[in-house]
């Protein structure tokens, strides 16, 4: 794969190609594998042969030039994964709305903006199965960066668990959270233990709170 993959342009990393390799052959049977920006298929590549690999998954590539870029199809082509990748030439949010399947592994690629990236997740969490994976790319930028630190770090849906060069990969928990809240706003799960600092939820929702109420 390093080398079929070195004949297409892009930045992916060959330590990240394989990242993506394994979590796509990783995903379940029966879960789609959806990948946002696909350019000219380095990463699509690496996700589509290691789906082949695994449980043989649908994987949807989403770009506006997906069914269009000459480079991308013939990339696909020359790999011989055209049979397994399902192009479709839309937006991120214009797919989002329109979506009915259940997603098991999410990656991210074509986002620098922190809103791009906070829209993007927020668009598309909600078709993720319980133990899916999502990979953001570009997290040396201070955008995902700042979207990994204020929407995962904290949140009591999700956890970091790798980071390969600039790929960050993140796991929506299993487990159905029942949380015991303390007295410091630290969350306890009393199903599977897992431990949650609130007090940045907490700063955060009574600063909306303020902002919603009217003023006298």
């Amino acid at each position: 794969m390093r080398k079929l993959a070195s004949q297409i342009d892009g930045w992916l990393s060959d330590s990240e190609g394989e990242l993506l390799y394994k979590l796509a052959k990783d995903v379940p049977g029966g879960q789609a594998i959806v990948e946002l920006g696909g350019w000219h298929g380095k990463a699509t590549v690496w996700l589509a042969k290691g789906t082949e690999a695994g449980q043989q998954n649908k994987m949807y590539s989403i770009d506006p030039r997906a069914e269009t870029d000459s480079a991308f199809l013939s990339n696909l082509a020359k790999v011989g994964v055209q049979a397994t990748v399902i192009p479709l030439a839309t937006t991120w949010d214009e797919a989002a709305k329109r979506w009915r399947e259940k997603v098991g592994l999410l990656w991210m690629d074509a986002f620098q903006d922190y809103e791009d990236v906070t829209q993007a997740f927020l668009s598309w969490q909600r078709y993720l199965l319980p133990g899916a994976m999502v990979a953001v790319s570009h997290c040396d930028q201070p955008g995902p960066a700042r979207f990994v630190e204020e929407h995962i770090k904290h949140s009591t849906d999700f956890a970091v668990v790798q980071s390969v060069d600039r790929i960050v990969v993140m796991e929506k928990n299993k487990c159905r959270h029942y949380w015991s809240v303390d007295s410091t706003d630290i969350g306890v799960c009393k199903y599977c233990g897992k431990k949650t600092d609130f007090k940045k939820l907490t700063r955060d929702f009574n600063k909306w709170l303020g902002q919603s109420l009217p003023l006298k």
